[in-house]
């Protein structure tokens, strides 16, 4: 039995503690703590291409390579050197852009047709990019926003339009798709003198943004509902199976366990469509592979980042684990709504819960994916024996404890051993002049892309330990395709402690585990990594951070009254993100002459109003929210206020600063000295997220 246990009443954490407005100065890039462009090798390509070697990505010479980065979209032209120096300075060395829909004017007649304005601005930013040290991710189609012309002839859209799906089984759509692959890796940028495929400020390619047979494709439109049945009868056929064994297709959302026994009559059809859907998928992801090595592209390779409904997550995760690495996309809170209105805070409906108090307590990993927590869900879409990427998350606006995100993926990303982390998104080249409407760009909700420095520092030095495995979920090419829920030896929760994830072999055997009994409290809610250095405390709703450079605290601080291993803080504060980072190479907190203080709390507009609705979320039995009035500007931040200590060898020389967005000094706060230790009064009158600590 799982248990999901949820803080169903959330009161506002705002309103009760002392705020002050976000002030956004325009960054002269002047050295600054803040800066951490000394982390990010310029240019790219200093030591090759980019390749996978088991589960870790390297360059050509060997040197290890590891990505923090962002979601980017086509930068105006005149904007993009001001943004890639602040990517840089902001700890951020990899973007990724999918999709390249722009490529195609708005009233395109062929998908190959492109615009040479939007083609020489991505030129432009792919040049600007790798002169700073800033890898790229990329993919050229998203079928949600790629759209066939009149010109294409493709079946069944003589106006044009998408066609989600349809390139697993259409060879039309997948003829166009593919070429449309080899013009953009083919293109000579004149800036570069380099073909996409042959400059090493790409890192990695995506066949394809969030599409796969394996998610819903139930409700296709005619001609290719009946494309993708004849594509499965063919399959039928080819492999000595009886046609009339698969009548109809069988739905995706049916594709769970209970359902199959009580209908046993269909697993054979249901175990017949999943072999079918995962050998279409092969081939074209294979063939696409085949068309981008054919152009020179010789970085990694993924099929999509997407999944499948329920176990058949596993089947897709089966062809996904043939390419070069895994790639996974996620959100806590994802906003809901019919059509567009989700995709606006002023319209959309959200959950407004803490990712740090829900955590499933059972060992089954879909109703984790299902229902909660974004960071045990990701662990466990991992495969081992290739690297991981997650390319774009959010814990997303307005959520009003959407800031605990960036700390909570990079320390247990960390842990966990992943290669790349990507927020989504990077929308805009600097700070908004006005709050904007969406639930994912990050500069329009700055407690997290003030954290940057401070989670990019503890990604790059490796602050975190990586931690063996301790629990698996093992199959067989057989075994995979069984019409059964995945079911873990350990708890879910043992993604927390260390390693997880699937490991496909050539032999049935019972998944691996270790007897995590004294790193997790079920009944409490509490796991600790077996580095020692984690703590999740999911019925309390805070996670502490205890590393010798990266000493931190996110969730509901003021428990966090233990303290770290040279921190203390005593806040009444509700929520937020809290850390104290070395910043002095490797050197550790307790002898660093400079120290980044980060104290973030949540943010809302002025005059934001949030309303509880009537309905609920069936996933979580908890109350919906809206935003009932939006406000307005300045965005008002929540600050940390309470009384900071810290042990240092250096204590009695060390001096403190409240620091702008681009870090520089205000005028010197007085710390108090005594016993090797400093202590740091934290008032909501210093206007400040950051705080620098350094001998002087």
């Amino acid at each position: 039995m799982h248990k999901l246990i949820l803080l169903l009443a959330c009161v506002a954490v705002v309103a009760a503690q002392g705020t002050y407005p976000l002030r956004t100065p325009k960054d002269d890039f002047s050295p600054t703590i803040l800066d951490l462009s000394s982390m990010i090798e310029a240019p790219t390509g200093k030591h090759g291409f980019v390749k996978a070697r088991g589960e870790d990505f390297v360059f050509d010479d060997g040197t290890p390579a590891r990505f923090w980065g962002a979601q980017l979209f086509l930068i105006p032209k005149d904007q993009v050197e001001y943004t890639a120096r602040r990517l840089r300075k902001q700890g951020i060395n990899i973007v990724r852009l999918h999709g390249l829909y722009f490529l195609n004017a708005r009233n395109a007649q062929s998908i190959l047709e492109y615009d040479r304005e939007a083609i020489d601005r991505l030129d432009y930013l792919i040049a600007t990019l790798g002169r700073n040290g800033i890898y790229l991710i990329l993919d050229t189609d998203y079928p949600l926003t790629v759209r066939f012309g009149t010109k294409d002839n493709v079946p069944g859209l003589p106006n044009g339009g998408p066609a989600p799906f349809a390139e697993f089984f259409d060879p039309v759509v997948a003829k166009l798709k593919q070429q449309r692959m080899r013009d953009v890796f083919t293109h000579l940028n004149p800036y570069t003198k380099k073909r996409y495929a042959d400059d090493p400020t790409l890192a990695m390619v995506e066949v394809l943004n969030e599409d796969s047979l394996f998610w819903y494709p139930d409700n296709m439109a005619e001609p290719f509902k009946t494309g993708l049945r004849s594509a499965c009868q063919s399959w039928l056929a080819s492999h000595g199976r009886e046609a009339a064994q698969l009548p109809e297709l069988v739905p995706l959302y049916n594709f769970r366990e209970a359902y199959f026994v009580q209908h046993p009559e269909l697993k054979a059809r249901a175990t017949d469509q999943m072999h079918c859907y995962l050998d279409l998928e092969r081939q074209y992801w294979n063939e696409s592979r085949r068309i981008l090595r054919e152009a020179g592209v010789r970085v990694p390779i993924a099929g999509t980042n997407w999944q499948g409904a329920g176990f058949t997550t596993r089947v897709h995760l089966l062809g996904q684990a043939e390419q070069d690495y895994i790639d996974r996309h996620g959100y806590w809170d994802h906003p809901q709504g019919q059509g567009n209105a989700r995709w606006r805070i002023s319209t959309s409906r959200f959950l407004n819960l803490p990712m740090v108090k829900s955590m499933v307590t059972g060992n089954d990993p879909a109703e984790e994916n299902n229902t909660g927590n974004l960071v045990l869900a990701k662990a466990w879409q991992r495969v081992f024996s290739r690297p991981m990427t997650i390319s774009e998350w959010n814990t997303c606006r307005p959520n009003e404890y959407s800031l605990e995100g960036t700390g909570l993926m990079a320390a247990y990303g960390l842990l966990q051993g992943w290669n790349g982390l990507l927020q989504f998104a990077y929308s805009s080249a600097d700070w908004p002049e006005k709050p904007g409407e969406s639930s994912f760009d990050m500069l329009d909700n700055p407690p997290q892309i003030l954290q940057f420095p401070a989670a990019a520092a503890m990604w790059y030095r490796r602050d975190v330990d990586a931690a063996p495995v301790v629990g698996e979920l093992r199959y067989s090419q057989e075994s995979a395709f069984e019409l059964v829920s995945d079911h873990a030896a350990v708890p879910t929760a043992a993604a927390l402690i260390g390693k997880v994830g699937y490991r496909f072999t050539n032999f049935s055997d019972k998944p691996a585990a270790v007897d995590l009994a004294k790193y997790w409290d079920e009944k409490q809610r509490v796991a600790r990594s077996i580095t020692g250095q984690l703590q999740w405390d999911a019925g309390q709703g805070l996670v502490q951070v205890n590393t010798p450079r990266t000493q931190a605290m996110i969730g509901f601080v003021s428990l966090g009254k233990a303290g770290l291993a040279d921190v203390r803080l005593k806040t009444e504060a509700k929520f937020g993100a809290f850390y104290v980072t070395a910043m002095d190479g490797m050197d550790p907190i307790r002898s660093a002459k400079r120290m980044l203080v980060t104290a973030a709390g949540p943010a809302r507009n002025t005059g934001m109003e949030y309303e509880q609705t009537s309905e609920i979320s069936q996933k979580f039995n908890a109350p919906m929210w809206r935003i009932k009035t939006t406000g307005g500007a300045p965005v008002l931040l929540t600050a940390i206020e309470g009384e900071l200590r810290i042990s240092s060898s250096r204590a009695s020389r060390l001096r403190c600063w409240p620091l702008d967005v681009n870090g520089k000094r205000g005028a010197e706060i007085k710390l108090a000295h005594s016993n090797g230790a400093i202590t740091l009064t934290m008032k909501a009158s210093y206007e400040t997220a950051y705080y620098e600590i350094a001998v002087q």
